[in-house]
């Protein structure tokens, strides 16, 4: 009995020693580590609640007790070091960091472009000259991180196991961020300071996975998606809110089912589990990399952060301004500074299938970048490979990046940020476009500047000759006498050779609006008692996965509620091959009193139109198409699938071809904006598949191949096309 109890005492004394906890820190700390020299640096990690931990490193000493298992201290701002000494933390047991130098400290993010690494056994996945990058890649003053976990939580993480520091060679530059290591090899050069580089990355990503809560709730225009974050957060205000909703549901469907098995009747069905409160299972989730990858290095000290990514974001356009300004809040919150440096890389040319969406892309990149303080964009517009979305050339991407810290974070006196547009004035047939981040704009081939257009009041651009001075470009075109318009490399096909006095090449811009009145005035003097309702371009025609309207002019709100007299639509199509314009003005008696159903007739609008339409007014430079006024015409307005059957019976179309009358299905996004002189067996106006972009179809007069009415035609790209939706009210 007694040798029972002593074994038993003896048991639990051991499971006691088990019990308390060693000191333990997270991967970030390890030997070959750096700190951020000249700023307080915190140092962290678990031990037992009470446990005093101390922290040694050159010469300082510093002492705390744990607190809920964790500790925190700071030690002191340190010059910078590249001698490796002993860092070490001491409590009930202790641990020894070797070789931890002080230097610059940068955070390298993004998705596979940031990702993409200086050497692997792949030729594709590996940059320029990898061989000879590998084998000179000996910096024992770099210092390599590699946080890519390719893991993702709804829940932040305190630490990503299985990392650790690594001394810059051959060897530990395999697969490591190259437009990172690039970057860090040129801070090294200029600024003879020890250099240690985070990379944490996953290619394919959007920027949604890599924002906090915390970020999401800085930014006004996202707060859809932040109280969809924060609705999956126990204990916020958000959560609290979906939860009693949830509650209340379930404990009415319990009196419900309790009240009919009483009564002798079938249970009602269970009520869901709210959608609020469901955790998506997907690495694209918002905050979900934030916290698996982001979240275990927080507090760590850190002079700034690199990012490249854009690409899963593409279709956001100007949104996307936003979305990076909740991620530079999320960033500066996580590493505790607000004005934390923070530097980008432009999207490079690439084939996106879109004649516009880069372009786009890029406008916007520019306006976040000029939104902020402290951010900077390194441009790649003539670095890129039109056929390949991860170009390989990611020396110049790092020294660009370089060349935006030396001068904007560590204070060099050098020219680190490419030409872009300021201003413009016209000047009879002349347009002069004025650049700032240039003294003297130059041509890197030496030949005439590319890129550049203008546009006349019809709205067609055309090539421009280009005379440089100075810091502006002189632009001139023989097919337009009246510019109105300006626009530089909008195209997703480009390799800008417009450079500074830096060799740094010049931002995509677009400028000038004409004057939606003038164009039509002129062309069609029966539509000026008419108003604009909306414009649009065809080529970029719906947002949101084709969900919205994508007007560039949206007046409807001023006319809600007025009574329509008449309905009118406009279109211009200029060839751009040939400059050709042509153009058709339909009128007719409203068919609906909605001022927002006269528009695009986008799914989402639930306001399909297929009806005849009184005293149509038509007039046209179309040949083909009969001018005058007509008892009545036919529209068939619908944002989804149809097919050639003669639904409505339109007298004179055909049951085998999509013409002036087809049958309008329920389901798919194709989508019909077509209005006909039936009785003349014409098409006046069509334009087909929304959500094509420039695969679209459109048309003024009956198609003379294919479809009378351009179904899948796929011909919108052959046009610059403008549609304006006009009304007059009573």
């Amino acid at each position: 009995m007694k040798q029972s109890i002593f074994l038993l005492a003896a048991a639990a004394l051991f499971a006691g020693v088990q019990a308390s906890a060693n000191v333990k820190m997270p991967s970030i700390f390890s030997d070959n580590m750096i700190f951020q020299r000249e700023t307080k640096v915190n140092v962290w990690g678990w031990a037992d609640n009470g446990e005093e931990v101390t922290v040694s490193f050159k010469g300082q000493t510093v002492k705390t007790t744990a607190s809920g298992g964790k500790w925190m201290l700071q030690l002191a701002p340190m010059k910078a070091d590249a001698k490796g000494e002993i860092l070490t933390i001491k409590g009930k047991n202790q641990l020894t960091f070797k070789n931890v130098v002080v230097g610059e400290v940068w955070v390298c993010s993004g998705q596979s472009n940031m990702e993409m690494p200086v050497w692997t056994s792949s030729s594709y996945w590996r940059v320029d000259n990898a061989d000879a990058e590998r084998k000179n890649a000996n910096y024992p003053d770099i210092r390599l991180y590699k946080g890519n976990n390719y893991k993702f939580y709804q829940i932040p993480q305190k630490d990503n196991p299985g990392r650790s520091w690594m001394v810059c060679n051959s060897e530990s530059i395999v697969g490591f961020s190259a437009a990172g290591y690039f970057f860090g090899r040129e801070l090294l050069k200029v600024l003879k300071v020890p250099v240690g580089l985070i990379s944490v990355n996953w290619g394919g990503t959007r920027v949604e996975p890599w924002t906090s809560p915390y970020g999401f709730n800085q930014v006004p225009s996202l707060a859809k998606i932040a109280y969809q974050v924060n609705a999956k957060v126990p204990g916020t205000k958000e959560y609290k809110a979906e939860s009693a909703k949830a509650i209340a549901l379930a404990e009415k469907w319990l009196a419900d089912a309790k009240k009919a098995v009483a009564e002798g009747k079938m249970i009602p069905q269970q009520a869901l589990y709210p959608e609020a409160l469901k955790v998506s299972g997907r690495h694209q989730a918002p905050t979900v990399l934030y916290n698996s990858m982001i979240a275990p290095i927080r507090n760590f000290a850190v002079q700034g952060v690199l990012w490249y990514q854009g690409e899963s974001n593409l279709s956001d356009g100007m949104v996307y301004k936003d979305k990076m300004k909740a991620l530079v809040a999320s960033f500066r919150e996580a590493f505790g500074k607000p004005a934390m440096p923070f530097y980008f890389v432009q999207l490079a040319p690439f084939n996106y299938n879109h004649p516009t969406r880069l372009p786009e892309f890029w406008e916007a990149q520019q306006a976040f970048a000029d939104s902020e303080k402290n951010v900077g964009m390194a441009l790649t517009n003539d670095i890129g490979n039109f056929r390949d979305i991860h170009p390989h050339n990611k020396k110049d991407v790092g020294y660009r990046l370089a060349l935006l810290a030396l001068k904007h974070t560590y204070g060099q006196n050098l020219v680190a940020d490419s030409p872009f547009f300021q201003s413009f004035k016209v000047d009879g047939a002349k347009v002069i476009v004025t650049f700032r981040n240039a003294k003297a704009l130059k041509t890197a081939d030496g030949k005439p500047a590319k890129y550049f257009e203008i546009a006349g009041a019809n709205g067609a651009f055309f090539p421009a000759t280009v005379e440089l001075k100075g810091n502006t470009a002189v632009l001139s075109s023989s097919s337009v006498q009246k510019p109105y318009m300006v626009r530089f490399a909008w195209n997703p096909d480009v390799k800008v050779n417009l450079v500074n006095e830096n060799n740094l090449p010049a931002g995509a811009f677009r400028a000038g609006e004409v004057p939606v009145r003038e164009y039509l005035d002129a062309t069609v003097p029966e539509a000026k008692p008419f108003q604009v309702v909306y414009r649009f371009n065809p080529a970029a025609s719906v947002k949101n996965g084709g969900k919205e309207a994508n007007y560039s002019i949206d007046n409807s709100k001023s006319f809600a509620g007025k009574k329509i007299q008449r309905v009118g639509y406009f279109m211009s199509l200029t060839n751009r091959k040939t400059g050709k314009n042509d153009f058709v003005f339909v009128s007719m008696d409203p068919f609906t009193q909605d001022v927002r159903k006269i528009g695009l007739p986008v799914a989402s609008l639930k306001s399909p139109f297929q009806q005849i339409v009184k005293n149509l007014f038509v007039k046209s430079n179309v040949p083909s198409v009969k001018n005058g006024t007509f008892a009545d015409g036919n529209i068939e307005f619908w944002g989804t699938n149809y097919s050639q059957q003669n639904a409505a019976k339109i007298p004179g179309a055909s049951d085998g071809s999509f013409d002036f009358g087809d049958q309008r299905s329920g389901s798919g996004g194709y989508g019909s904006m077509q209005i006909h002189n039936y009785k003349e067996k014409q098409v006046l106006f069509a334009y087909n598949n929304f959500l094509a972009a420039a695969n679209g179809d459109i048309g003024i007069g009956s198609s003379k191949q294919g479809n009378p009415d351009y179904t899948f035609a796929k011909n919108l790209n052959n046009y610059y096309a403008d549609i304006l939706v006009l009304a007059q009210f009573e």
